[in-house]
């Protein structure tokens, strides 16, 4: 009497451990195939600087800077060369030498055809890209360049650093148009404005302070950071604009008024570089070796990305530069190398997502 109940009651429990079966084998692949998954984010590749003998010294990774088409990007660091870098294969095109010392900063102009850089030999140089000799070189007395920024319309190049100096260059001769006064005697970002009405500078004391590119008239001053301010960007519709440093803080302030909207929650790690990598997105990268971008309206780490920030860096995260187009962020630091990290979803291979593909490039 029992038995019949037995296989009665076990009949649904079958049925249902079968139609189980029969998903999983419809969704799973055959053995040692992997499944594609969306992964809004992966390292496409590494580029890892080496040494041409045991002597020379792998340098550090200072500055960064894309052209505007996205297909190459321009590398400066402590070894005192600049080199520029094909995107798509991430060969190293041309390298250009005549700096005496720390490459400081590289800055593409808005047409592509121009590269500003400059560093600790007091000296700011102008390059044609398909060219290994500088258009002009300019000597700065008594202090080291940290910083450089193109106007928009490409007509003035501005250039600070270690002083209270921030200098306005004609792009078409070298001549300085302005001869500003920051807020300190030293500074360590510069940012022109989308609309290039504007140019802000910050530096040691962590006040930002804004002129005005036609007249180089003093606009206002923006106080908020208690240290010194390493990083500037200003947001694509030129609403806003962040500002990070040693204070570990990130602070978005308006533009139209100079009000300090909000401040993104603090990290373990100084803030020195930042980049606005889409609307309402922006990435941060400093001592801690991470990039964290985040949601500028939800004041959090974004799930644009599957972790909500980017890890790979072993040294401090110095500097970044966004392609729009191709949704590339490329990020170098102190660790020595370059990493290039595509932000937007597209199929990939669970494996290849899980993997880094490393190559050694020679100098």
């Amino acid at each position: 009497m029992s038995r019949p109940c037995l296989l009665k009651s076990s009949r649904p429990v079958f049925f249902t451990l079968l139609l189980a079966a029969t998903l999983l084998a419809a969704v799973l692949p055959a053995w040692g195939q992997t499944v594609p998954q969306l992964q809004p984010l992966q390292t496409i590749e590494m580029a890892q600087l080496t040494r041409l003998d045991p002597t020379q010294k792998v340098p550090v990774i200072s500055t960064i800077a894309i052209g505007p088409h996205g297909k190459q990007f321009a590398t400066g660091g402590d070894d005192h060369l600049v080199r520029i870098w094909d995107v798509a294969d991430r060969e190293i095109v041309r390298r250009l030498t005549g700096h005496g010392d720390w490459v400081r900063d590289v800055v593409f102009s808005p047409d592509g055809l121009l590269l500003a850089s400059a560093g600790n030999d007091r000296r700011i140089r102008l390059w044609n890209i398909s060219s290994e000799t500088p258009l002009f070189s300019v000597s700065v007395p008594n202090h080291a360049i940290h910083c450089l920024a193109f106007s928009p319309d490409g007509g003035l190049l501005g250039a600070a650093g270690f002083s209270d100096k921030v200098y306005l260059l004609a792009t078409n001769s070298g001549k300085n148009k302005f001869e500003l006064i920051a807020a300190d005697a030293d500074v360590r970002a510069i940012v022109f404005s989308p609309d290039g009405r504007f140019l802000a500078a910050a530096g040691r004391s962590g006040t930002i302070r804004i002129w005005d590119t036609a007249d180089g008239r003093q606009v206002r001053d923006l106080a908020g950071h208690h240290r010194r301010v390493h990083a500037l960007a200003y947001s694509a519709d030129g609403k806003q604009l962040a500002s990070a440093g040693d204070d570990r803080r990130v602070l978005l302030w308006d533009v139209a008024d100079g009000r300090q909207q909000t401040s993104l929650p603090s990290r373990p790690g100084k803030v020195l570089s930042l980049v606005y990598c889409g609307p309402k997105r922006l990435a941060t990268g400093g001592s801690d070796n991470i990039i964290r971008v985040w949601d500028t309206d939800k004041l959090s780490e974004t799930g644009y990305l599957e972790t909500g920030h980017l890890i790979g860096h072993t040294g401090s995260v110095a500097t970044m530069a966004w392609e729009p187009q191709a949704k590339l962020l490329i990020s170098g630091g102190f660790d020595t190398t370059v990493r290039v990290w595509r932000l937007s979803p597209q199929r990939t291979d669970s494996r290849v997502s899980r993997h880094e593909a490393r190559r050694s490039l020679k100098q």
